[in-house]
């Protein structure tokens, strides 16, 4: 009965140290541009780049020498301007309700969001000191907060029939990990990540009205240290 015991016990062991093997992971930080794209030029225009910045933990899952799956949780703070060439309707903030927002008018978002970014990624083997990388997926995420400055105004949060609960994106990437010793890594990554989801609800126009699509998009410079 001992044996038995001591045998479950090793195979528990042996099984619980190959799967951490098979696991790695740290804190990540990433500077980043933003900017948002409608999907025709009629109803709005594209705004300037915003900066802006993410922090969270990404771990990988290897599947192998060459293959991993990645995920991680991450808070994003970013944002955008829209200059909307019709008449907006309705835009409503936590202190005021805008009834009607004259055409040509700028809008500021800033967004926080928390992104769960999910991808595979292929990798080479280490040569020398550097692990060569490249990685593909999608991130949901879901509003934490979001604010806006309609023109010249004051920063306002605004209120979720406004800005979306959820939005999606596809993000691709590639990099470097440079060895530090042992298990530590050093990882130096680029990101582009492509809105696939409309980042406002704002109805524009009179007599009819419309809900242009704008997306958001941005590209990050990734830096991380991974155990």
């Amino acid at each position: 009965m001992k044996k038995s015991a001591l045998l479950i016990i090793a195979i528990m062991l042996i099984s619980i140290s190959g799967f951490a093997q098979k696991i790695s992971g740290g804190l990540v930080v990433s500077p980043m541009l933003s900017w948002t794209k409608p999907e025709g030029p009629k109803y709005a225009e594209n705004g300037k780049i915003k900066f802006g910045y993410n922090v969270g933990l990404l771990g990988d899952y290897n599947l192998g020498d060459n293959f991993a799956f990645s995920a991680g949780v991450v808070y994003n703070n970013y944002g955008g301007n829209i200059q909307y060439l019709d008449t907006i309707q309705k835009f409503i903030t936590e202190d005021e309700q805008y009834d009607t927002i004259l055409p040509n008018s700028i809008i500021t978002y800033k967004m926080q969001f928390i992104e769960v970014p999910i991808s595979i990624k292929g990798k080479t083997n280490e040569i020398g000191y550097i692990t060569y990388f490249l990685r593909a997926g999608i991130s949901p995420g879901f509003r934490y907060m979001s604010k806006a400055t309609v023109e010249n105004g004051v920063d306002d949060i605004v209120k979720g029939e406004t800005i979306p609960a959820f939005a999606l994106s596809v993000n691709i990437g590639g990099g470097i990990e440079y060895s530090l010793g042992g298990n530590t890594k050093l990882l130096v990554e680029a990101v582009y990540a492509a809105g696939l989801t409309d980042i406002d609800k704002v109805d524009i126009g009179i007599s009819e009205t419309k809900n242009e699509k704008i997306s958001l998009n941005h590209f990050d410079l990734r830096i991380g240290i991974l155990f």
